[in-house]
């Protein structure tokens, strides 16, 4: 064979895997993000109604995320190989890290709505009561994907869209907080969770659609 063509068939080889790569990627993430998605609206006994709570699909994909890339770290020196420096194991390292915190945030954030307000949880510090008629200002972030709740005091707290009870936060959020500390955007978004159709927790398109379809036709 040519080399001229081998090195072609080899050239084109390695960019199909690596298109594969990614389209294997995608649709695991897929996988995993709708099988979130679903957890956070099973059914919950009644008395669990008011309570803002993670998944346990949450603490799962937390735990295995820490084991996978520290399990790689520890690996990759054990066995080490030309491609093994400081670097490498300090990234996955990193990586193992970062799953810490979805861990920890599945026990931490745990909130309970009520008529009056929000008993929210915190991570890191401790947590308090937010009055409805306190908000300042409520918006969601479709990058960050949560609600932004900030009172007249300036206290904020955020909502994840991952957790269950959604419906029932944005229908109580709804009823007794000024019209006026909502953001339009947010608010059909709000409406919309209330109805039970809650924001993506991985594409942005799905938010935008209801948007737009709740709001109609823009004439500017």
């Amino acid at each position: 064979m040519n080399p001229s063509n081998f090195i072609a068939i080899m050239v084109a080889f390695a960019l199909q895997a690596n298109r594969l790569q990614w389209i294997l990627w995608a649709l695991i993430m897929s996988l995993i993000m709708g099988w979130v998605a679903r957890s956070r609206m099973r059914p919950r006994p009644a008395c669990c109604d008011q309570q803002l709570r993670h998944p346990v699909s949450t603490l799962i994909i937390g735990l295995a995320c820490f084991l996978l890339f520290a399990a790689i770290a520890v690996v990759s020196n054990v066995f080490a190989n030309k491609t093994t420096s400081w670097w490498t194991t300090a990234i996955f390292a990193g990586f193992a890290l970062l799953a810490l915190p979805v861990v920890g945030d599945y026990f931490a954030a745990r909130h309970e709505v009520a008529r009056e307000g929000l008993r929210y949880g915190r991570l890191i510090g401790a947590g308090g009561f937010l009055r409805w008629d306190e908000l300042r200002s409520v918006r969601f972030s479709l990058g960050m994907k949560w609600f932004r709740l900030e009172s007249q005091s300036g206290t904020v707290v955020r909502i994840s869209v991952m957790l269950m009870g959604l419906p029932v936060f944005a229908q109580m959020l709804l009823a007794n907080a000024r019209p006026e500390a909502i953001d339009p955007t947010t608010q059909t978004i709000l409406q919309a969770t209330a109805d039970g159709n809650p924001p993506s927790v991985w594409s942005q398109a799905e938010c935008e659609t209801t948007f737009s379809a709740r709001s109609g036709p823009r004439h500017d």
